[in-house]
């Protein structure tokens, strides 16, 4: 009986998923679909231009703490270090993705991670990927959680994807009203190199500043080695001279410098 009554409230849920596609409450109520599917603590879905910079289509935390929302300072520039809108940059198909499908092989131990992803995300994160024809947008709807997903939570919102990105898909079809006004930022890359170049200007070289992106990002240099083409000897060496050219010592420092670079950029 109660396993009925789940499924009645999740068919009328999805019902008024259908009923809100093209509206404003389209997001809130998708979410709280996908809330009745599967556990999770917060969800954040986001418009991502070719310029790179995300817009917020909704917000969610389902504890509904107090705490203030850590998307303004996502979008201050932190999502410059978002494994997912990188790997969306690079050509990532549309679909279902595990942070560890994308993240870098250190990720857990970057600044970003323990700074600022742990508190605002959680131990886990989900994200389902919808490119947009014609306009080349990205969709991305983020779920995020306290402890590691279980299996059985990444088979339920697997089977859902299917009729997740169609719907989506729909929904931003049906949206007459014109895009929101995007930042002229140019693409991905290119923002973060002009922040690290707000604290490395005229100090660090090009292959240096592609090193500091890297190590922000959370790849060790092994992994640094093998995408850039060079021994894991010689990052080691580009690390050590880039931290001295900047005086610091550490990837916290680095970090630090990265989020002060990123308010002036704003400015």
């Amino acid at each position: 009986m109660d396993r009925l009554f789940t499924e009645v409230a999740m068919h009328q849920a999805l019902a008024r998923v259908i009923d809100h596609l093209g509206g404003p409450r389209f997001w809130r109520n998708l979410i709280l679909l996908l809330d009745e599917v599967m556990p999770f603590d917060n969800a954040l879905a986001v418009l991502i231009g070719p310029d790179g910079v995300p817009r917020v289509l909704d917000e969610f935390d389902t504890g509904g703490t107090d705490v203030p929302s850590p998307v303004p300072l996502y979008l201050n520039g932190l999502y410059l270090l978002d494994p997912f809108l990188q790997a969306a940059h690079d050509g990532l198909a549309d679909g279902l993705y595990r942070l560890e499908e994308v993240a870098p092989d250190l990720f857990r131990q970057s600044e970003y991670f323990l700074s600022y992803f742990r508190d605002a995300v959680g131990e886990d994160e989900l994200q389902l990927i919808v490119k947009l024809a014609p306009t080349h947008d990205v969709v991305s709807l983020s779920l995020g959680a306290k402890t590691r997903f279980d299996v059985e939570a990444l088979g339920r919102l697997a089977v859902c994807a299917p009729w997740l990105i169609a719907t989506i898909r729909q929904h931003q079809a049906r949206l007459a009203t014109e895009p929101g006004k995007r930042a002229d930022s140019g693409d991905l890359s290119g923002r973060v190199e002009r922040a690290l170049a707000g604290f490395g200007a005229e100090l660090l070289s090009e292959r240096e500043m592609s090193i500091a992106r890297l190590v922000l990002r959370g790849n060790s240099s092994k992994a640094i080695a093998e995408r850039l083409a060079i021994s894991p000897e010689t990052v080691k060496v580009h690390r050590r001279n880039l931290y001295n050219k900047l005086g610091i010592s550490t990837q916290p420092e680095l970090f630090s410098l990265f989020i002060q670079a990123l308010g002036h950029e704003e400015q």
